[in-house]
């Protein structure tokens, strides 16, 4: 069966899960006036997940963290998974990641506790209808801007689901368990989330001794509680300054590694602040973000320095090998799957 239009549907949140927010690409050209980003914390599976409900443009999707919501469906909608497994559910039947799903009026989508990663994102055709703030809908909760009134998600939330219209959509039975996309080209986690983060020092690494820099390098650090959309606080051994720890206030960046006077490492991340007055000793390179993004508290991590050319090239076969799992999402998208 071909279907091209969607109407409008609505969605119905029985149970906000542990920390739900409605994100897209973030606000991005605005951080010059004080305007914090926000934004997916792992912009790949986010990306993916947009691409695989056909999505051509960054739309508003959920991001989960560890637990999802309870979710029901008003009217007809598609949805993808992507990130962290959460072993998702419609209407309690689980269904893999990295698949397009129609679901109906009535559909309850769910899922559980992670068992790899911390992050899941579901897209939905057509994207999440709530305000633009800056061009942008991504909740930044210090803010208290974007999303539902800059927050999670909380139980009795309503949100709309903007009419969609495709050139085609096959709707197909259930999903039989063979898919090329999910099983051989891209599957979050495992050992690959445990290799070193590879980082290029910056300016300001001149404000740490050469034992600090080695120190850096070269000893394992570990995620504290005190990690959040903000940033990942991490505990270890000691990074040295020369003189202190404080600077001139300057811009930060997703992946900017701060380190105040305790001498331990702060990564700042989605939700970072615009500027930040503590010394960075580099910054983690692009196509290692999304790794870190999935890992859990309690973590152990350690850096690798590698030089602005290496990451350069690590840059271009990264974004060349993005480019090409986004085609094949986007190929996958004229297939929705029923589950009943």
């Amino acid at each position: 069966m071909a279907l091209n239009s969607f109407k409008k549907a609505s969605i119905h949140v029985d149970g906000p899960g542990m920390y739900t927010t409605i994100q897209d690409a973030g606000r991005v050209g605005y951080q010059q006036y004080g305007m914090p980003v926000a934004g997916p914390m792992d912009s790949e599976s986010y990306l993916l997940g947009q691409a695989l409900v056909g999505n051509k443009e960054p739309l508003g999707a959920l991001e989960c963290t560890v637990l999802p919501p309870t979710l029901m469906v008003q009217g007809t909608c598609i949805v993808a998974f992507t990130g962290a497994d959460m072993h998702p559910t419609i209407n309690n039947i689980v269904v893999p990641r990295y698949i397009p799903f129609i679901c109906h009026e009535g559909d309850i989508i769910s899922g559980s506790f992670s068992q790899c990663g911390v992050r899941m994102y579901i897209a939905f055709s057509g994207g999440i209808d709530v305000p633009t703030i800056n061009g942008s809908v991504s909740t930044h909760t210090k803010a208290k801007i974007g999303g539902l009134e800059g927050r999670p998600l909380q139980a009795g939330d309503q949100f709309g689901i903007k009419a969609f219209t495709r050139d085609e959509v096959n709707v197909c039975d259930f999903y039989d368990g063979h898919n090329l996309f999910n099983i051989a080209l891209y599957n979050r986690g495992g050992r690959e989330c445990h290799e070193p983060l590879r980082v290029v020092l910056g300016n300001q690494a001149k404000y740490f001794t050469e034992k600090g820099i080695k120190t850096f390098g070269s000893k394992i650090y570990t995620l504290t509680v005190q990690c959040d959309r903000m940033g990942f606080r991490l505990d270890g051994p000691v990074i040295e300054h020369i003189d202190g720890a404080d600077i001139i206030s300057d811009g930060a960046v997703f992946g900017s590694i701060q380190v105040p006077s305790d001498g331990n490492p702060i990564v700042l991340m989605a939700d970072r602040q615009t500027t930040g007055g503590y010394t960075k000793i580099g910054t983690v390179i692009t196509a290692d973000l999304p790794r870190l993004s999935q890992l859990p508290v309690g973590d152990g991590i350690h850096f690798d320095i590698i030089s602005v050319e290496e990451a350069q090239a690590i840059y271009r076969t990264y974004m060349k090998r993005l480019h090409k799992r986004i085609q094949l999402a986007h190929e996958q998208s004229v297939y929705a799957f029923n589950v009943t």
